[in-house]
This record gives structure tokens, C-alpha cells and sequence, in this order.
């Protein structure tokens, strides 16, 4: 069994779900479906199980088809990776010669957006921003059962510089590449070149620019969101494989039918006087990052409504 040898480790709400399209579109390279199984993030052992890849078997289980042993290159795209204090560690001992990807965004617009995607993950109940993040400023946390308590740790996720210098002490900087999400969206052909030449593969095969999951979707049915994600004790063995299997198949309907489960809803922004608060407390990981990557980040300069 070959362990992925590409590993997109965050940040989530940057860009990852783009990148790994990209990549898995390529004839060179196979992505994992589910494309984040979780499986080396074993601080996070109950989002791992939630998920279904907390064992060695299921997680190999993922790359063991015709298909993935075709390929040149693996790839797994687990956001939680970067946060995480095991996984980088134990994947670059299992695997010396893995290759890491880092998306980064303006930290101000990604705990907005995150704040989003833990809603609707039933970690978070407060559905106004500014609210959760004084909330956890002040220590607390919110009314729910969280699969892990540092995934409501807002000020950790939008601290990438932080999360980048840790990685850069393990890796070395020749087998990391980042993408910064303003080339993403402002330059995805430069940005795939670089991309493609990091990964060795054929940059000509040029996957499609569309943008991909934007915070713009809400359960349409809440019960069944709650049942299919929090069940009761006696209906979570049951309903694990069910969420598994669901993540994992190509049955004919199922994606559609997974569609169906959400409705449209407006996309998050914060008010100038929030985005001024974040960009004064990030503004020295900022700085940090545009050390790490030798250009200037303007994001904590800037106090309109981002992208």
C-alpha cells in the first residue's frame, strides 16, 4: 500500500476545495474521496471517527483502487492538518518525501467564512459572527456538542502565519508551496503553472477556473441535518456508515440528492468596525506570514468588505 505522497493541509476557506479539484482532474494525480478523511489529525479523534477514516484499514482502504495505483501521485486534502500537532509529524515520518500545500487568505475574511462552515457542521449556534468571536475572545464556548473544542478556536484558525512557521519547522521549505488565495482568484493560470511545476505534472492539461464552495448554503431541513451529524447514542453506529458511505459512493442520484439538502443563503461579510477589531489582532500574524513568504500582505491595511 502507497500512503499519499500530496498532502493540502489548509487553511480552510482558502481555496483548498479549488486546488484539490485541480489536482484530481489531473490523469497524473489521484484525490480521495472524501477529500478530507482526517486521518492524521489523531488530536482530533472524534471528528476522526465522526468521519469514518480514524483507522489505518479505512484511511488505506481509500487509495487501494485501480485507479490510485495508476497514478503518479496521491493526494489528500484534510484542512485540519495545518492546526494539528500530530499530523504533520506523523505523516513526515511515514512518508520522508511527502509534498505539502498551504492555502492562505486574509485571516479577516477567513474566520468570517469559517464561522460559517461551523454552523452549518453543528459546532458553532450563534449565527452572528461578532458575537461567536467575542464569545471565544472571552473563553467561552457555545451551546452544542463540538466534535472538538479547537475547531471553535477562531483566533488559531486565522492565525495561518503561525500555523506556516510550525509547519516550516518540520518540512523543509523546498517541499512546501503556497497559494495565496488573491492569485487564486485573481490569476488562476499563473497560479496553476506554479501549482503544476511544485507537483511535477503536465501544467498544459489545464483543469476548468469556476470558482468552488463559497459560504453560501444553509441546511434546508435542520432536523435532518441534526440527525444525520448528532444522532442519538443508539443510531450513531448505524448512521456513521451511512454518513460514510454517502462520502465515499458514485451511485447514480446521491450527489444530487446531497444537493437537494441545502438551500441558498447570503454569503457572510463583517461590518467595518468588526473587520477593523480583526485586522488590529491579526495584523502581527500578518506580518509574520509576509515574512515567511517574502511579500507584502496588505490585508490588515485594508477595512471594506472582502472577497
Amino acid at each position: 500500500m502507497t500512503l499519499p505522497d500530496l498532502y493540502l493541509v489548509g487553511a480552510p476557506k482558502a481555496g483548498t476545495t479549488t486546488v484539490a479539484r485541480w489536482l484530481s482532474g489531473h490523469p497524473d494525480v489521484y484525490w480521495s474521496v472524501p477529500k478530507e478523511p482526517y486521518y492524521w489529525a489523531s488530536d482530533y479523534p472524534r471528528m476522526r471517527a465522526h468521519y469514518g477514516f480514524d483507522d489505518r484499514a479505512a484511511y488505506e482502504d481509500l487509495y487501494s483502487s485501480d485507479e490510485a495505483s495508476r497514478a503518479r501521485y496521491r493526494g489528500d486534502g484534510s484542512t485540519t492538518y495545518l492546526y494539528s500537532r500530530s499530523a504533520v509529524p506523523d505523516i513526515d515520518a511515514a512518508v520522508p518525501d511527502a509534498r505539502f500545500l498551504v492555502c492562505v487568505r486574509n485571516p479577516i475574511d477567513l474566520v468570517v467564512s469559517y464561522h460559517r462552515t461551523q454552523l452549518v457542521a453543528l459546532n458553532e449556534d450563534e449565527p452572528d459572527f461578532a458575537k461567536a468571536w467575542s464569545r471565544h475572545r472571552d473563553g467561552g464556548l457555545p451551546d452544542t456538542d463540538p466534535l472538538d473544542d479547537k475547531l471553535l478556536d477562531y483566533t488559531m484558525v486565522g492565525c495561518v502565519g503561525a500555523a506556516v512557521e510550525r509547519l516550516l519547522r518540520i518540512v523543509p521549505r523546498e517541499r512546501v508551496h503556497v497559494i495565496v488565495f488573491d492569485d487564486l482568484a485573481q490569476d488562476p493560470v499563473r497560479t496553476w503553472d506554479a501549482l503544476a511545476a511544485f507537483v511535477d505534472v503536465d501544467a498544459s492539461i489545464v483543469p476548468s477556473f469556476r470558482r468552488d464552495n463559497p459560504s453560501d448554503k444553509a441546511p434546508r431541513w435542520p432536523t435532518l441535518r441534526r440527525l444525520t451529524h448528532r444522532p442519538p447514542p443508539a443510531l450513531e453506529p448505524g448512521v456513521r456508515r451511512l454518513r460514510q458511505w454517502s462520502r465515499t459512493t458514485s451511485t447514480p442520484g446521491v450527489a444530487a440528492l446531497k444537493r437537494r439538502m441545502w438551500r441558498p443563503e447570503s454569503r457572510p461579510v463583517a461590518a467595518v468596525r468588526e473587520r477593523q477589531e480583526l485586522a488590529e489582532f491579526f495584523k502581527a500574524d500578518v506580518e509574520l506570514l509576509s515574512e515567511l513568504l517574502g511579500r507584502e500582505l496588505a490585508w490588515t491595511t485594508a477595512t471594506a468588505n472582502g472577497s
